[in-house]
């Protein structure tokens, strides 16, 4: 400092600098000023590392030039020696005191001053200070300057480090404490916005875990919690310092690779999933976790951000509604599942409004060639999307809880029909076979509902087909309510019979009377004496339990000719009759006109 200093003049400009606090470049300009304002050669603003055995520096002016920041041990310095409370000044021979200290023999200084910047609770974290290459003149302006200086670096220090915690909030995910979904996203908006620039393709993955729900469920949210925990480490830890991992939903972590390629996508998705080839240990216990896994590309199928966070989305969801564990994205992927939706949006609205229709395909009783019996079979044609086959929309129905609606429309749509005959004089022979939902099947009051649905015309006029897998999930009931639908007139048949693990002796407490054999071995039976003899142990056995047995598929007259001689006692399948509408039906198969047997 030298001797023309006007104080008065110092502490306006001074004043004028501090209005600037909370602007981005406040350091920089501050430091500037005091160099400018106090006439020194040096100013050094350093914070210290949370050790407070180094600090590094925020600014560094030296002869209206700025320095780059650099990191430097306190001790052996006299920022190091700098106490709370007033600035320590050393007018002389500043290098000799401290002669290991390499940055004051570099600026060449001769004196210094520096005061101590104070969090909060009173504890250094940083310093300010000036240095001249001459004895400084004017110290108490000096000291002054240096007390009003720290309180405001002080007071921006704290709000730099309350802005750093709330976007901790905002942006950490508290419990792993990975970065959110939040911090994810603008991440990936950020690499997104530079990869022009970089000439690099941007990789998402999106790694879900399967039936985490279970570890809560079974151990408690404690061990879900620490297992997620755990589950983030070993993501952090053995895919890479240069992969963003984050967590991006409860049970769902994301990972960005900056430097992609489709070779490098596929070894870094088998790269996941070696992650989670071995069990992790949590409070004593080992947890086995399956993940699936779905990953896109930028630009290989995505344009941006949203595009690529969309399209890992849909990969994953075809890794899960496939089975398949680990899918990387493709555009028929996106094509199937805006098909998906459209098919359950005008699905709903069908069922909301009736629209869909119930054909019926006769089944025919062996010994006498007549029908006797027929099964209800769904089938829609909308405006938009003409014909949609049931193997498309049934599952659609049961993944989106809509599969119960389409069984009480199937139901009523039946009765109403079987109703009308009556009132036409028209006499169904035996009973048409409604395949019932296993949702449905599990319902609360399902036999009183089945009940209602079906008043018009008498339960006695129904069967009811039920998969093997439907009435072993949960026996012990199943054995109740079949029981009861039995008392109120229904018939149960066991539908798609052999291709489950159930016995027929078992399948006799369930009140069953029909036993339907699968396609599957009525396909082959004329080529397969395997299948032959499964047919035939089936048909015998059922018998021998009072059932009665209906074969499905029959597609050709060699099979109607062997399965009558296996004594099957009714064929069902396009050789004899395909499932055509109600109105063709009565046309077909139930006027006086019609055909008495089949042909």
């Amino acid at each position: 400092m030298y001797d023309d200093i006007n104080a008065e003049l110092v502490f306006r400009k001074l004043a004028d600098t501090l209005a600037h606090s909370g602007q981005r470049n406040f350091f920089q300009l501050l430091v500037e000023r005091l160099e400018s304002i106090l006439k020194v050669d040096h100013v050094m603003l350093s914070e210290f590392t949370y050790d407070t055995l180094h600090a590094r520096t925020l600014q560094v002016r030296s002869k209206n030039q700025w320095l780059d920041n650099f990191s430097y041990q306190l001790q052996g310095t006299p920022c190091g020696q700098v106490q709370p409370g007033d600035p320590l000044f050393i007018n002389h021979g500043i290098c000799q005191l401290f002669p290991d200290d390499r940055v004051l023999k570099e600026l060449e200084a001769e004196s210094y001053m520096g005061m101590a910047i104070l969090s909060p609770d009173g504890k250094p974290i940083g310093v300010l200070c000036i240095l001249q290459n001459s004895p400084m003149s004017h110290a108490e302006i000096g000291r002054e300057v240096l007390r009003i200086a720290v309180a405001q670096i002080s007071a921006e220090f704290e709000r730099k480090r309350n802005e750093a915690r709330i976007l901790e909030l905002a942006f950490q995910d508290k419990l792993t404490r990975l970065p959110n979904r939040s911090k994810l996203h603008e991440h990936l908006a950020h690499v997104v916005e530079q990869s022009p620039h970089t000439q690099g393709a941007i990789g998402l993955i999106i790694i879900d875990l399967k039936r985490f729900k279970e570890v809560n469920y079974t151990y408690g949210h404690i061990m879900g919690d620490k297992l997620l925990v755990a589950v983030a480490g070993r993501l952090k830890s053995q895919l890479g310092a240069d992969l963003f991992v984050a967590r991006q939903a409860s049970d769902e972590y994301a990972v960005i690779d900056t430097d992609a390629s489709l070779p490098k996508m596929r070894q870094l998705v088998e790269q996941v999933n070696r992650v989670f080839s071995e069990p992790f240990t949590i409070m004593q216990t080992q947890l086995e976790v399956e993940v699936n896994i779905g990953a896109s590309l930028l630009p290989h199928d995505s344009d941006t951000a949203d595009e690529l966070f969309q399209h890992a989305c849909i990969a994953l969801d075809e890794a899960k509604t496939e089975s398949l564990g680990q899918c990387i994205y493709d555009a028929s992927m996106a094509e199937r599942l805006y098909r998906k939706h459209r098919v359950l949006n005008q699905l709903t609205h069908a069922l909301n409004n009736g629209s869909l229709d119930v054909h019926l395909q006769p089944q025919f009783c062996v010994k006498t060639g007549k029908v006797f019996g027929a099964e209800a079979l769904s089938r829609w044609t909308d405006d938009e999307l003409g014909p949609v086959s049931p193997a498309e929309f049934v599952p659609i129905a049961e993944e989106r809880g809509l599969i119960q609606q389409l069984d009480r429309l199937v139901l009523r749509k039946v009765g109403q029909q079987l109703s009308q005959w009556r009132k036409q004089g028209i006499e169904f022979p035996g009973r048409i076979s409604i395949n019932l939902s296993a949702q449905q099947f599990e319902s609360v009051d399902v036999v009183e509902k089945l009940g209602q649905l079906t008043q018009e015309v008498g339960a006695t006029s129904y069967t009811l087909e039920l998969t093997e897998g439907v009435m072993m999930r949960k026996p012990e009931e199943a054995l109740v309510v079949t029981q009861m639908l039995k008392k109120y007139g229904f018939d149960i048949a066991v539908d798609d019979f052999g291709t489950g693990y159930s016995s027929l002796a078992y399948l006799q407490q369930l009140s069953i009377q029909w036993v339907k054999i699968d396609r599957s071995f009525v396909r082959d039976l004329n080529e397969s004496e395997q299948n032959k003899s499964i047919v035939k142990a089936i048909i015998a056995m059922a018998h021998s339990l009072g059932m009665k047995t209906v074969a499905e598929g029959v597609e050709t007259k060699g099979q109607a000719m062997l399965l009558k001689e296996l004594g099957c006692d009714f064929l069902q399948g396009f050789f004899l009759g395909r499932p055509v509408s109600k109105q063709e039906f009565e046309k077909k198969w139930l006027t006086a006109s019609a055909a008495s047997t089949a042909s």
